[in-house]
């Protein structure tokens, strides 16, 4: 009998922290799930690479999240592939800037269908499983803005918002079977999603950090692993701020 080989599903696994989570479950000889939606060829390439350099199988799988049947079908490939997948990181994302008398309602259900009501579906998708073995871990991937607020993201704030609080509904739900849940609210991680400020903003902002950095992608993943693993036994259903000192 072959060794069993434990499965994470990684969504958004094309963005900066996406690939550093899909890196680091390599590293530890997961099987890989990665779903992306925009940037599918650096999807596979990454794939190929992971497959190649740590000898594990990896499926890259493209579905829009904020669809929910899109979600769905994607899922019926993935249980049909591993019925029974050890951890769901919850990563996809979009960030949207705007004043909330600027937004318009399609805006709002595109944040929120992308960043909370995926996390829903998802933990649908995989909680059967779980729930019958009694064990598996979910981490999701969330905001330090879910908590305090930010001017001029509303309405990202409140898709966050919505996914910390529904961490530690579900984490407590859950947690007599034997099932951990568990988020992390990052601060400013230095991805491309920053690229957007200019060399002055980006020191301005580091400087308002107590650590006087971004941190790295990588850091966000070492902690979603922790959080995955047998050394968290105990912790679940909390929010684990990832900010410098920011907050």
């Amino acid at each position: 009998m072959k060794d069993h080989i434990p499965s994470v599903i990684i969504t958004g696994a094309s963005g900066g922290i996406g690939q550093a989570l899909a890196r680091r479950f390599a590293e530890g000889g997961y099987r890989l799930f990665l779903q992306g939606f925009h940037h599918m060829d650096l999807l596979r390439r990454q794939a190929e690479e992971l497959a190649r350099d740590f000898c594990i199988p990896v499926l890259p799988l493209q579905a829009d999240l904020s669809d929910y049947a899109a979600l769905t079908k994607m899922f019926e490939t993935i249980l049909k592939e591993d019925p029974a997948p050890d951890c769901l990181v919850n990563n996809a994302g979009v960030a949207f800037f705007s004043l909330l008398q600027d937004a318009r309602v399609e805006d709002w259900d595109l944040v929120m269908n992308t960043n909370a009501r995926s996390v829903f579906g998802c933990c649908k998708q995989v909680l059967p499983s779980m729930l019958r073995r009694h064990g598996g871990t979910i981490v999701n991937i969330s905001s330090m803005w879910g908590g305090a607020g930010s001017s001029t993201e509303t309405l990202y704030s409140a898709s966050k918002g919505a996914v910390n609080a529904f961490t530690r509904a579900l984490g407590k739900e859950v947690a007599p079977s034997g099932v951990r849940v568990n988020a992390i609210a990052c601060g400013v991680i230095d991805t491309p999603m920053n690229d957007m400020l200019s060399p002055e903003e980006r020191a301005a902002l580091a400087e308002e950090i107590p650590m006087g950095r971004f941190a790295q992608p990588s850091e966000v993943a070492d902690l979603a692993w922790y959080l995955a693993g047998p050394q968290s036994s105990y912790l679940t259903a909390q929010v684990i701020t990832l900010d410098g000192g920011y907050l």
